[in-house]
């Protein structure tokens, strides 16, 4: 079932409207929505700040924010090559992008943990339906911020 997703993602992915995918190195983790990486291994500074399509995980002032932020920096440590898919680029010049480590999409896996929310204004795709399946499996074993009774998205936490 994963392949078959991956498969839909790299026909998604090739399609009009997307750029080609790239090889980043992972140069810091800033926080788990957000990590900036080089185009060169040993690089001494960062080239592009990366944003994850789809998903908002909770903001460091939130429960689980930290734990989002470990999960992040252990499965993309300082130098991990990654995939990189830019689904758009914002004005400031931050790229909403899938991000893969040994064919693994890092965007998904934090939906997997529940350390992230599927953004129901950006995530459109077709792959997007089984990150909701995902979500909603996350939910039925409270399995991250889905533990807690109050998992308010970081786009309404202002508001409390």
């Amino acid at each position: 079932m994963l392949k078959l997703c991956f498969a839909l993602l790299f026909l998604l992915v090739a399609s009009p409207g997307f750029s080609a995918p790239w090889m980043a190195y992972v140069f810091s983790v800033e926080d788990g929505n957000t990590v900036t990486v080089s185009t060169q291994p040993d690089a001494k500074k960062a080239d592009h700040v990366l944003h994850f399509y789809g998903v908002t995980a909770p903001s460091l002032r939130q429960p689980c924010g930290n734990e989002a932020l470990a999960f992040l920096r252990q499965t993309l440590p300082k130098g991990t090559r990654v995939g990189v898919d830019v689904i758009r680029e914002t004005d400031k010049g931050i790229m909403r992008a899938l991000v893969q480590v040994r064919g693994d999409s890092v965007n998904y896996q934090l939906v997997v943990q529940g350390l992230a929310w599927v953004d129901r204004q950006e995530c459109k795709a077709v792959f997007c339906r089984r990150w909701y399946i995902q979500e909603h499996q996350a939910v039925q074993e409270r399995l991250g911020l889905w533990r807690l009774n109050m998992a308010t998205p970081p786009w309404q936490w202002g508001n409390k």
